[in-house]
C-alpha cells in the first residue's frame, strides 16, 4: 500500500468521518456567509481597460466631472405604408415630450428643434433624441428602466416605426442582464446534463450524486472566498458563470477518480477499508497533481496584463483549490459512511454494462502507449505542438 499525502489525508478522513463531513459543511457555509456579508468588489469600467485606454480613463475619471449617462432613442419610419414624415415628427415630439416628465433625465435634445441639439437624417426619416441621465455608471444604470420604459410605450403605440434605445446606461444593464441569464441557464443546464453523464458512468443514483454534491458545495464556497478576495483584487462580473462550470467539471472529474478506483478495487474482492485506502493513495495522488497542474497553468492569466484575465485566474485557482481540498479530505469521509451503498439505486442495463469490464478501445490504447512510452510522449506533444502552430502567427 503506498503511503503519500492523498493517502494519510483518506485514512485520516475515513476514521474520523464525522469530523471531516461536518467540518466540510461548516467551512462551506462559514465562507459563503461571510463572503455575502463582505460582499464582492466588482471592476469599474476604467478597470477593465487596457493601457493607454486605461491611462486615459483614469485621468477622466481624477478630473471629477459631471457624472452621467448619454442616453440616445432612434425614431425611424419603417416604411411599410410609405414615408411619411409627419408620422416621425409626431413621434418624435412625443418622446421628447415623455422623456421631458421623468426624474434624473435632463438636456432632452430634440431633433425637430434645429441646430446642433439632435440629429435628423437628410430625407427625414430617421430621427435621434439625445438626453442625459444623472448619477455615475451604477446609478444612471438602475435609473434607466423608466427611459426603457418610454421608449417601449411609444413603439407599442407606434408598430409602424421603428423606436429603439441604446446608450451608457442601457447597454450596461443590457450586459448585466445577458451575464445574469447565461448563469441562471448554465445553473438549470449544467447539472442535468451532469447527472445524466454520471449516471451513465456509474450506473447508481449515490454514485452519480456524491461528485455532483461535490462539486456544488466547492462552488458555494468559492464564490464564498472570492468576496474578501475582490477587496484585494477585485473581480470581473463575468466570473460567476466562469466559477460555477469549472467548479463543477473540475469536482465531478476528482470524485469521479476517487471514486471509480474504489467501485473497481471492490469488484477485484478488495474490502471496503482496503479499496478507499487504495483509491485514496492512487486516485487521491491523482488529484492532487491535477489540481496543482490546473492552478499553475491558470496562474498563466496574470500575465496577460488584463484585469479581466487576472479575475478569471483568480476564480478559476479558487474554486480548483476547494475543490481538490474537498476531494482528498470529504471525499473518502462520505465514501466511508455510505461503504457499498454508494451503489444503491442502480439504474436497468447501465449498470450491468458497467461490470462487463473496461473498454477495449481504452485498453488497448493504453496497452500500446505504457509498452511504448517515450514514442508516445514524443508522439503526443508532436501532436500538441503542430495544433499550437497557428497561435505563432497570431498579432494581438
Amino acid at each position: 500500500m503506498r503511503t503519500n499525502l492523498a493517502a494519510t489525508a483518506g485514512r485520516w478522513s475515513a476514521h474520523h468521518r464525522r469530523a471531516a463531513i461536518l467540518g466540510w459543511l461548516a467551512f462551506v457555509v462559514i465562507a459563503f456567509v461571510v463572503g455575502g456579508a463582505i460582499g464582492t468588489k466588482t471592476l469599474s469600467p476604467v478597470d477593465m481597460g487596457n493601457g493607454e485606454s486605461q491611462r486615459a480613463g483614469r485621468a477622466i475619471e481624477a478630473a471629477d466631472f459631471p457624472k452621467y449617462a448619454e442616453e440616445r432613442i432612434l425614431v425611424q419610419d419603417r416604411g411599410t405604408i410609405g414615408h411619411n414624415d409627419v408620422a416621425t415628427r409626431a413621434v418624435v415630439a412625443d418622446v421628447v415630450l415623455r422623456l421631458s416628465g421623468l426624474p434624473f433625465v435632463y438636456d432632452v435634445r430634440s431633433p425637430l428643434s434645429g441646430g446642433r441639439s439632435g440629429q435628423i437624417s437628410r430625407d427625414g426619416r430617421s430621427a435621434l433624441v439625445r438626453f442625459k441621465l444623472a448619477g455615475d455608471d451604477d446609478r444612471a444604470q438602475s435609473r434607466v428602466d423608466s427611459t426603457l420604459a418610454v421608449t417601449a410605450a411609444v413603439q407599442r403605440d407606434n408598430p409602424a416605426m421603428r423606436v429603439e434605445q441604446f446608450g451608457d446606461a442601457s447597454v450596461n444593464k443590457a450586459i448585466e442582464e445577458s451575464f445574469k441569464s447565461d448563469f441562471d441557464r448554465a445553473e438549470t443546464t449544467s447539472l442535468p446534463v451532469t447527472l445524466a453523464i454520471l449516471l451513465i458512468a456509474f450506473g447508481s443514483v449515490v454514485a452519480a450524486g456524491v461528485p455532483l454534491l461535490l462539486g456544488i458545495t466547492a462552488v458555494i464556497a468559492a464564490l464564498g472566498l472570492l468576496g474578501p478576495i475582490s477587496h484585494l483584487i477585485p473581480v470581473s462580473d463575468m466570473v460567476g458563470p466562469v466559477v460555477l462550470l469549472i467548479g463543477l467539471a473540475v469536482g465531478v472529474d476528482y470524485s469521479l477518480f476517487y471514486l471509480r478506483r474504489k467501485i473497481e478495487e471492490r469488484d477485484r474482492g478488495a474490502s471496503g477499508e482496503d479499496a478507499l485506502q487504495m483509491a485514496a493513495a492512487t486516485s487521491g495522488r491523482a488529484v492532487l497533481v491535477s489540481g496543482m497542474t490546473v492552478i499553475v497553468a491558470m496562474s498563466g492569466m496574470f500575465l496577460a496584463g488584463n484585469t479581466v484575465f487576472t479575475s478569471f485566474g483568480v476564480g478559476t485557482i479558487v474554486v480548483v483549490a476547494v475543490a481538490m481540498l474537498g476531494s482528498v479530505t470529504v471525499l473518502p469521509a462520505v465514501l466511508a459512511a455510505l461503504g457499498d451503498h454508494v451503489e444503491w439505486g442502480k439504474v436497468p442495463i447501465i449498470s450491468r454494462r458497467r461490470h462487463d469490464g473496461d473498454s477495449r478501445l481504452w485498453g488497448a490504447i493504453l496497452d500500446r502507449v505504457l509498452r511504448r512510452p517515450i514514442l508516445s510522449l514524443v508522439l503526443g506533444t508532436g501532436l500538441l505542438v503542430t495544433l499550437a502552430l497557428p497561435a505563432v502567427g497570431m498579432h494581438t
